[in-house]
């Protein structure tokens, strides 16, 4: 190794010195091509080391994308859930329970296979007035009757698939996405 660089600076003193002889230049050339060719596969090693941190990065930025469109769709399947629900509608045949459920699959199915609607959980309590809506306390549990004040939790477990998220959010790979709606149920009758 030294004796490569004694070698490497004594021609380029000759260089310097206007030697220009055509073998001090084809050595000159064979010195450059052999320094290059050294450094050649620091480019791979620097892609080893960066490279699994980068993509566990990049997956977890799009799981908490996911995760995040997922959160608003169940948002926006509760509150139009939760919406109809306060006008006492029930479809034909059917007691309120099930229209309510068959509106929250068709909203869920309507943004494609992102949420399954089969593992949503819906809790529904209700109040006799705002003061204990959410509060735990005073609630029956079911749709309410008319001007009462019902609490609509929705929670979806999600799945986790980066394993490194896993170990920082959630419990056992998942972590629950939920959407809890306060409404008035309208005077229907």
């Amino acid at each position: 190794m030294t004796v490569g660089r004694v070698w490497f600076f004594a021609d380029i003193r000759r260089v310097v010195r206007g030697l220009e002889m055509a073998g001090d230049m084809v050595w000159l050339k064979r010195t450059a091509r052999w320094r290059h060719a050294a450094r050649r596969g620091a480019t791979a090693v620097e892609m080893a080391i960066i490279a699994p941190v980068f993509f566990m990065m990049l997956m977890g930025t799009v799981e908490m994308c996911l995760m995040m469109g997922a959160q608003q769709i169940l948002e926006n399947a509760a509150f139009n859930t939760a919406r109809l629900a306060k006008t006492g509608y029930t479809g034909s045949g059917e007691t309120q329970a099930q229209t309510v459920t068959q509106i929250l699959d068709n909203e869920l199915k309507a943004y494609g296979s992102m949420l399954d609607p089969n593992n949503v959980t819906v809790t529904e309590t209700a109040y006799s007035d705002f003061s204990n809506a959410g509060t735990n306390t005073g609630g029956t549990s079911g749709y309410g009757t008319q001007q009462q004040i019902v609490a609509y939790t929705f929670t979806y477990p999600w799945k986790l698939f980066t394993p490194m998220m896993s170990e920082i959010i959630g419990t056992n790979g998942i972590v629950n996405l939920t959407s809890t709606i306060v409404v008035r149920n309208e005077p229907y009758g």
